[in-house]
């Protein structure tokens, strides 16, 4: 499994503490779409999942940051969310 987190406006969030009701679909919308791409993606030597910091000034404007045990796995992933 990967771990997702949300940093807006310098602050961590998550769907569930976003008080405007658009907001919060949007961000649970973001979540899914970026689990049902890189949700399954795992290591092939390590069998580790990535890490991912969705970062922006509001829901509009995100960028991702991706960790992980090793190169193959961020460039995999980096390669999903451009999808996006």
């Amino acid at each position: 499994m990967f771990e997702l987190s949300f940093m807006v406006n310098g602050r961590k969030v998550s769907a569930d503490q976003v008080g405007d009701t658009l907001e919060r679909v949007i961000l649970k919308k973001v979540r899914d779409s970026i689990k049902q791409a890189v949700g399954a993606v795992r290591c092939p030597e390590h069998g580790q999942g990535a890490k991912i910091v969705a970062k922006g000034r509001d829901l509009s404007k995100l960028s991702f940051e991706v960790s992980g045990c090793c190169e193959g796995l961020i460039k995999e992933v980096e390669r999903k969310l451009k999808r996006l």
